[in-house]
């Protein structure tokens, strides 16, 4: 294979440019975003989260590529393409598969993956909302208020709340495209004339996750499902980033 560069973004924002015989491109990080290495709309980026206690060991295509400490993520820029992923933790062995990284179908939006190799937890994704108007929420309590039924004004809300939150599916791969921040906080504030949204994916306890789909399968809500909800919410969101 062509020898070509692999890239390290280090914590500290420098980067350090190593020469290996592998056709890679790799920027890897732990735990931040890769601002300090350039990479390009067509390149596939793939986050390997670590939610055990011990480190992860990430060999792509038998080359050593980074290391994930216990809680933080690993983040591997790669060209699209099949690639061989060994991922050991101590000893034990979590992986040792090919997998295909799908170039982007969408322009200027790189294609995105998270992996999550021992499943030890789950993921959520949901909307940072910066700035905004209060009209849109008067006009939606106006319209709300001509509903004289109770138990559609509850499914109603039901659903709204419902809509705060999107659950991740708990298998090891999941096309994250879109997504603006992959296990990163987003900002506190964006510079806006109007309303601004950032798509966000955090970690969640299996436990919640679970609650959480058991309480989207009701179908007629009462005020004790609603409040339910709300108070899962606010735990969800505590334990965002």
């Amino acid at each position: 294979m062509t020898t070509s560069n692999v890239k390290f973004a280090s914590n500290r924002g420098g980067c350090l440019a190593l020469t290996r015989a592998l056709f890679l491109s790799i920027a890897a990080l732990v735990g931040i975003g890769t601002s300090a290495c350039s990479t390009k709309p067509k390149d596939v980026w793939v986050y390997i989260d670590n939610a055990g206690d011990d480190a992860l060991e990430i060999k792509v295509d038998d080359q050593p590529a980074v290391k994930a400490p216990p809680g933080e993520f690993a983040k591997i820029v790669l060209p699209p393409g099949e690639y061989r992923f060994h991922i050991t933790s101590g000893r034990e062995v979590l992986c040792d598969l090919t997998r295909n990284l799908e170039k982007s179908d969408r322009i200027g939006v790189s294609r995105k993956y998270l992996f999550n190799p021992d499943k030890l937890t789950r993921y959520q994704t949901y909307e940072a909302k910066y700035g905004g108007s209060r009209l849109g929420g008067v006009m939606e309590a106006g319209l709300l208020s001509y509903q004289k039924d109770p138990q559609i004004k509850r499914q109603y809300v039901y659903r709204k709340l419902l809509k705060e939150v999107n659950l991740v599916p708990s298998d090891a791969w999941n096309d994250v495209t879109g997504i603006d921040y992959v296990l990163t906080a987003p900002p506190d504030r964006v510079f806006t004339k109007g309303t601004a949204r950032r798509t966000v994916l955090s970690r969640i306890e299996p436990r919640l996750y679970d609650r959480y789909v058991r309480m989207g399968k009701i179908e007629q809500p009462t005020d004790e499902d609603v409040d339910s909800l709300d108070e899962l919410l606010d735990e969800l969101f505590a334990e965002a980033l």
